[in-house]
C-alpha cells in the first residue's frame, strides 16, 4: 500500500512506521491525466508512515466523516484539506483501530498558478514556505469528494476512458475547479507557533545525526547536542518523524549497521565489531532490535553480502 501511494506522488517513497499483526486490507484507485496525479483509497487501519514530499503541490483530505489522521503534528478531518510543503519529510498516523479514507491530488506548480493566480502560495509558481491547512465550505467539500468518488469508480471499472484525450481533459479540469472552489472559498487555519519551532528542532536533530550519530546514544546526549528540553524534543520528533528521539536515533544507527553489513566481506567481518562501532553495546538487545527492523538476523545480512 505504501508503494502504491508513492506512485501517486512520484518520489514520495512512503515507509510504514509500524507493523500490524492483524489482517490488513484496503483499496486504492490512482490515475494520472491532464497534469494531475489522483488517488482515492480506504485502509482498514490507518498505519503510520513517513514520506518525502516531492516538488509539486500535494493536497490530501478525508473522504468519510468521523475519521481523523495526524499529519506532521496537525489533525486532518472533516472539511480540512492539507497542503503539503514540497521538499520536506512528512509523518502521518491515525488513532489506534481507526480506518483512514482519503483523497490525494498532486499537480505541478505552474498548473496551479494558471488556475489560481490569487491563491495564497500559488501566485508565483514557487514552493510553499510551509504546510497549510485549509477549511473548505461544506457544499464545496461535498462536491470535491463526490467527484473523486466518481473518478475512483471510473479507474476501477472503465480505466480506458482516462486514456482518451477529451474525457481526461474534462475530468482534470473538473477536479481542479472543485479543488479551487474549496481552497479559494475556504479559510486557512493558522499554525500553532510551536510547530515552526518544532520543525527547527527536528532539523537540528537530523543534522546532528548526519554529522555524529555515534554521540546520539541517550536522550540526555541528544538534548545537549540539539539544545532542547526532553519533553519538547520528543514532542517535535513525534510530530515530524513519527517516533521518539531515542528510537529514531537508534533506528538510524541500525540502518548504518545494516548498510555496512551488506557491504562487508563476511570472511573478515564480525557482527559484534560492527555493532559496537555504532554504539550498540548490549548485543542481545541489538540483535532483537535488528531483527524487528529488518526481518532477519545481523549474521544473515552479513552472509548474504557474499553472494
Amino acid at each position: 500500500m505504501a508503494l502504491a501511494i508513492g506512485d501517486i506522488n512520484s518520489g514520495a517513497k512512503p515507509l510504514p512506521l509500524e507493523r500490524t499483526s492483524r489482517r490488513f486490507d484496503g483499496m486504492l484507485a490512482r490515475a494520472s491525466f491532464g497534469g494531475l496525479n489522483l488517488g482515492m483509497g480506504r485502509f482498514a487501519q490507518g498505519i503510520a508512515q513517513t514520506a518525502d514530499i516531492p516538488g509539486v503541490h500535494t493536497f490530501m483530505f478525508a473522504t468519510e466523516p468521523g475519521i481523523m489522521r495526524r499529519v506532521s503534528g496537525r489533525k486532518l478531518f472533516g472539511r480540512h484539506i492539507f497542503h503539503f510543503r514540497p521538499g520536506e519529510r512528512t509523518v502521518t498516523g491515525s488513532p489506534p483501530d481507526m480506518p483512514w479514507a482519503f483523497g490525494i491530488v498532486t499537480m505541478p506548480f505552474e498548473l496551479l498558478t494558471t488556475h489560481a493566480p490569487n491563491l495564497m502560495g500559488a501566485a508565483h509558481g514557487a514552493p510553499l514556505d510551509d504546510d497549510r491547512m485549509f477549511v473548505a465550505p461544506s457544499a464545496a467539500m461535498d462536491e470535491l469528494i463526490g467527484l473523486m468518488g466518481d473518478i475512483s469508480g471510473v479507474i476501477q471499472n472503465a480505466p480506458e476512458i482516462l486514456g482518451e484525450a477529451q474525457p481526461a481533459r474534462a475530468l482534470a479540469g473538473a477536479v481542479v475547479d472543485k479543488l479551487m472552489a474549496c481552497l479559494s472559498q475556504g479559510l486557512v487555519k493558522p499554525d500553532r507557533a510551536a510547530l515552526g519551532r518544532h520543525r527547527q528542532i527536528v532539523a537540528r536533530f537530523e543534522r546532528a545525526l548526519e554529522e555524529r550519530p555515534e554521540e546520539m546514544l541517550s536522550l540526555g546526549d541528544i538534548c545537549r547536542v540539539v539544545g532542547a528540553a526532553e519533553r519538547t524534543l520528543n514532542l517535535a520528533c513525534q510530530e515530524f518523524l513519527g517516533e521518539s528521539a531515542v528510537r529514531y536515533a537508534r533506528n538510524r544507527r541500525l540502518d548504518l549497521v545494516h548498510a555496512r553489513l551488506r557491504a562487508c566481506d563476511p570472511a573478515v567481518t564480525l557482527v559484534t565489531n560492527v555493532a559496537m562501532d555504532h554504539g550498540f553495546w548490549e548485543l542481545g538487545r541489538f540483535a532483537q532490535a535488528y531483527r524487528l527492523r529488518f526481518g532477519e538476523r545481523p549474521s544473515d545480512t552479513l552472509r548474504r553480502s557474499a553472494h
